[in-house]
């Protein structure tokens, strides 16, 4: 159809203000944009708290301590070893910690890691705009104890 101009036609006509191929690229960007905005949760945009600041944030709720007063450093394979010296005889307490999504996994050092069926289970999440870190702590008896710090008190 010579001359002849439309959605179906393949050709572009000059006086249209968006041309069919136009028109799919700004619909596969828009698309592509709300995908994005989508998967974006407003959590995902706060600060986070490294693996480091978690477990030792976890550990000190869990055994009752300032969490500053634990010292941490990340072996090779990603787990995080931690220690507290005890102020009134500096005895030195040493655990091990992975993060598995948002639950925390715990050892002592040496020890086995808590991640049995009868064992509690302790989780984190991010909170006030990344300005608070709660531990939540799953008691194996039913209860739950949850704890929240600022971010001042842990970095």
């Amino acid at each position: 159809m010579v001359g002849q101009t439309g959605p179906d036609s393949g050709m572009i006509a000059e006086d249209q203000p968006w041309s069919h191929p136009m028109k799919m690229r700004f619909l596969r960007d828009l698309v592509a944009v709300s995908m994005v905005l989508a998967v974006t949760s407003p959590a995902s945009a706060e600060p986070s708290f490294d693996p480091q600041a978690i477990c030792r944030t976890a550990m000190a709720a869990i055994t009752d301590r300032d969490p500053k007063l634990m010292q941490t450093r990340t072996a090779p394979d990603g787990v995080v070893m931690l220690t507290y010296a005890r102020p009134i005889d500096n005895f030195v307490w040493a655990y091990r910690c992975r993060l598995e999504g948002n639950r925390v996994v715990w050892a002592n050092e040496p020890g086995r890691w808590r991640d049995n069926a009868k064992d509690d289970k302790l989780f984190f999440e991010v909170v006030g705009a990344g300005t608070q870190l709660r531990i939540i702590d799953n008691h194996a008896n039913g209860t739950t104890t949850r704890q929240l710090f600022d971010r001042a008190k842990i970095e």
